[in-house]
């Protein structure tokens, strides 16, 4: 084994991790912010099905660490809905938008009007984020009949900017949000 441990590194790592830390929890509060916002109650005038929004974290998406916030929670592949947002660390903030097999054609002429700078995954598991970001497309409606003409599970997403200031970027998804429900309800 040639690979060496980097002791320099891993003496003087301390000011990097507290830094991390201090930044994930900024995050951490913003998804509690924005779940906060949409108490299972509110979420089931939408959806029947709909569970508490949950907050979860890891460190292994493509060598990286991430945190997600899922609203509706219904994963079930033919019927089920849910909002996914993904902080992945080193590439961004997303929205992922995730529809049951069966249920992905109610909704087509909406991602239309509502979701034109939203991309349409062409993944045969809306999990598998590298790849999503390298097999998708455009959402327009050449590629929405692809995808709903297909037996997979459909998946909308779109990369968002967010603000430096916590308080402006849970503000602008929970609009964001809002506007996503209230095309679905």
């Amino acid at each position: 084994m040639n690979i060496k441990l980097d002791i320099a590194f891993w003496k003087e790592s301390k000011d990097l991790f507290r830094r991390f830390h201090e930044q994930v929890k900024i995050i951490q509060d913003v998804f509690t912010e924005i779940a906060n916002h949409f108490p299972q109650e509110k979420l089931k005038q939408y959806f029947v099905q709909a569970k508490s929004c949950k907050v979860s974290k890891g460190n292994q998406l493509g060598f990286l660490p991430y945190q997600v916030l899922d609203i509706v929670r219904d994963f079930d592949p033919l019927t089920g809905f849910n909002i996914r947002l993904l902080n992945w660390w080193g590439n961004g903030f997303y929205i992922f938008l995730t529809y049951g097999s069966q249920i992905k054609q109610q909704y087509k002429n909406a991602w239309i009007s509502k979701f034109d700078d939203f991309h349409i995954s062409f993944t045969e598991t809306p999990y598998d984020y590298p790849q999503v970001e390298k097999n998708s497309l455009i959402l327009n409606e050449k590629n929405i009949t692809l995808a709903i003409n297909s037996s997979n599970q459909l998946q909308i997403w779109k990369k968002l900017d967010i603000s430096e200031d916590p308080g402006t970027t849970s503000k602008m998804i929970c609009q964001l949000l809002t506007d996503i429900l209230e095309v679905h309800g």
